[in-house]
């Protein structure tokens, strides 16, 4: 064989490889696109139930599980910064002996209301902390009116090391890697601006939901810069960087 043969095989070879390469990670891929779109339309869904039904939604995040939930919240519409999703029974009763006492000088019944879980709520929202006066539940299949039964909880293909890779919220100074994280919609149409990144090790896709109107947007791949999106106020004007520093 002459060098001219041999560097044609061996190119022939090596574009089979970029070819076979290629088809695997576009099999790959195509497991990333697929779970990424389903949770575009979840959180879209979401935003229309909280415009549908009038009460606030929110779409759950577990991090170890590679799963997410939509549930319905009733009471407080108000989010606190830093907030944990699970709620601490120690937290809860301290901001209830808070409630009471600074309710101590008012009626005996001012509380109570006649119904003692309306108690506990006034209390705590009097100690300033929605802890116990805001209740969340996945919501039913009837209300969602989702066919597959699935109630709108859904898996990522975690067999196929697809996983939230991270999720910036607004009631978070950090972005969150870990554990469970919510993003929130409103009856009014508006959310919580948010971005979750999803990766399968490889390809990253962003979903930005946008505060104002509640739109979820699917890109290919992350952000340069996941401040232009958080900090961008209904002008589109940035506001602040996540430190607290204002943008010059």
């Amino acid at each position: 064989m002459t060098v001219l043969e041999i560097m044609i095989v061996l190119a022939i070879i090596g574009a089979g490889a970029i070819l076979v390469r290629s088809g695997f990670r576009l099999i790959s891929k195509a497991d990333l696109v697929e779970n990424a779109t389903e949770m575009s339309a979840v959180l879209r869904r979401a935003n229309q139930l909280a415009i549908e039904h009038g009460e606030m939604h929110r779409v759950v995040f577990d991090f170890e599980k590679g799963a997410y939930v939509v549930e319905v919240c009733q009471g407080s519409t108000a989010i606190m910064r830093n907030e944990k999703l699970v709620k601490d029974p120690e937290a809860v009763k301290a901001a209830l002996e808070r409630g009471k006492q600074r309710m101590a000088q008012m009626p005996e019944d001012a509380l109570a209301a006649g119904d003692a879980e309306e108690a506990t709520k006034r209390a705590t929202a009097i100690a300033g902390h929605h802890i116990a006066d805001r209740q969340c539940a996945p919501a039913t299949d009837a209300i969602t009116g989702d066919a597959s039964g699935k109630g709108w909880a859904r898996q990522l293909y975690k067999d196929k090391g697809i996983k939230i890779k991270q999720i910036f919220v607004q009631h978070r100074d950090q972005a969150v890697t870990k554990d469970h994280e919510a993003i929130y919609f409103f009856p009014t149409g508006s959310a919580e601006k948010a971005v979750v990144e999803l990766t399968d090790g490889s390809e990253t896709f962003s979903i930005l939901v946008h505060g104002l109107t509640g739109r979820v947007e699917l890109r290919d791949g992350e952000l340069n810069n996941v401040d232009d999106h958080m900090m961008r106020n209904a002008l589109g004007n940035k506001e602040a960087d996540r430190d607290g520093t204002e943008d010059k």
